[in-house]
């Protein structure tokens, strides 16, 4: 059973491969566009109040996101744990004021 990110990360990997789905660093630029075609796909859900079906698009960014990671040995469980550490330490809305 995957419990991790990291095994998520793995698992994805080699589901992507087994399916074809086949690239490497070079191919990054192609990747990230995916990514943020997802991110789109997500938002066209929230535009139409589709609000039943927007978690599987969030599935998707977090599908393209694990295999990128695992593509570029980036541990996004350990990037995530660095960052919200960044993060605790801003102040409420990074200093600034709610108008």
């Amino acid at each position: 059973m995957v419990r991790t990110i990291k095994e998520w990360q793995e698992y994805i990997r080699a589901w992507a491969v087994s399916k074809g789905f086949i690239w490497d660093i070079n191919d990054i630029d192609t990747v990230l566009l995916r990514v943020h075609s997802e991110v789109s796909e997500a938002g066209e859900k929230a535009r139409d109040n589709d609000y039943e079906h927007i978690g599987e698009e969030f599935a998707d960014i977090f599908i393209r996101l694990a295999d990128a990671c695992e593509v570029l040995s980036i541990d996004l469980e350990a990037e995530v744990i660095k960052k919200m550490a960044i993060n605790e330490r801003r102040p409420y809305l990074h200093g600034r004021v709610r108008r």
